[in-house]
């Protein structure tokens, strides 16, 4: 999926959906200073920030506050890079991952404070999101692990399944726990917790009135430009063929995907997606190729997405319902029409 920040015209074309969210208090003061915007690389991806200020300020001033926000939202970026990335041997997530089975080590903040999180909404989904699926993303070629080509063999996936069954991570006296066949990994996750990051620190400053903050596609608004637009986002996926555009407005709220063009292999005739499925600990085959979701959390909207792929339409369907998710889903190939749940057609404009 491309999400492309616009500001939005008021014309709707015949092949665009517009979703406004049905909450959406007045606006009594608009926003009058300049709007800014930076970014760069991280996470393998990159990151961006468009914010409008307060008031007007003039150029020498603006370019050092520029250059100001830009650091601190480096710095928090840097921070979560530390603690959760996989690429980084000595960061807290690797070490964890090295400790032997039984081990256990503190882990520090945020990092401790997400990963409950994330057992929590691993227990929500019913284990269609998984943040102990390690060792099966290294399997399949898609985690730091160098792999040989080809599939894993059948014997290494059944023990795999065999240690991963019947035992899960937890705390004890504050440490986490490892255990065999659950390695940690916070990639569906953790994109979406540095947009929140991000956003806070932001919207913390003084002079900063609205904001915009976008992580390798996952995205998150709040408040509105100076000419009392929201954030608007443009959601395609031009890779499972919808001509359908959605324009969703991030008011308060993030917009969070997953589909399976996005990594993957192909080998013979089939495409093995980076979605990996808990229960079976292989790349998920299934009849969902796109997903989008909505969330005042950004890490809990991009977990989320990866739940809804990994559990395919007609289990998406209903755990989106369960949960009143704002979302939608895409067939692949698309044999039926998009999937937009009851939360989200509450968010239809008519205008």
């Amino acid at each position: 999926m491309h999400n492309t920040a616009s500001a939005a015209a008021t014309h709707v074309a015949n092949d665009m959906l517009l979703f406004l969210q049905p909450d959406i208090a007045p606006i009594d003061n608009l926003p009058a200073g300049r709007e800014l915007s930076f970014g760069g690389p991280a996470f393998g991806t990159t990151w961006s920030v468009r914010l409008v200020m307060k008031g007007q300020t003039g150029p020498a001033r603006l370019l050092q506050r520029r250059e100001a926000l830009q650091r601190q939202c480096e710095s928090v970026l840097a921070l979560i890079d530390q603690q959760m990335s996989l690429w980084i041997p000595e960061s807290h997530i690797s070490r964890y991952n090295g400790l032997a089975d039984g081990q256990s080590m503190p882990l520090p903040e945020p990092m401790r404070g997400l990963v409950i999180e994330a057992m929590a909404l691993h227990r929500e989904t019913h284990g269609a999101f998984d943040p102990f699926i390690g060792e099966a993303t290294d399997l399949w070629g898609f985690g730091p692990v160098a792999v040989p080509e080809g599939l894993p063999a059948g014997k290494t996936l059944h023990a795999l399944r065999a240690r991963r069954a019947n035992t899960r991570p937890d705390f004890t006296g504050g440490h986490l726990v490892r255990k065999a066949g659950h390695a940690l990994d916070l990639c569906g996750i953790a994109k979406g917790y540095a947009v929140d990051l991000i956003a806070e620190r932001m919207l913390g400053e003084h002079d900063v009135a609205s904001v915009l903050v976008e992580v390798g596609g996952e995205i998150k608004g709040h408040g509105v430009k100076n000419n009392g637009m929201p954030w608007w986002v443009d959601l395609q996926w031009p890779d499972i063929g919808s001509d359908i555009r959605l324009r969703v407005a991030l008011h308060g709220w993030a917009c969070a995907s997953s589909g399976t063009g996005e990594r993957y292999f192909e080998l013979g005739h089939r495409r093995y997606s980076h979605a990996i499925d808990p229960v079976s600990a292989e790349p998920v085959h299934r009849d969902l190729g796109g997903v989008a979701v909505l969330d005042p959390l950004c890490w809990r909207a991009d977990a989320l997405a990866t739940a809804l792929l990994v559990a395919g339409r007609e289990r998406a369907i209903a755990l989106a319902e369960r949960l009143s998710l704002p979302c939608v889903l895409h067939s692949a190939p698309e044999s039926q029409p998009p999937y937009y749940s009851s939360a989200l057609q509450r968010w239809l404009s008519d205008d």
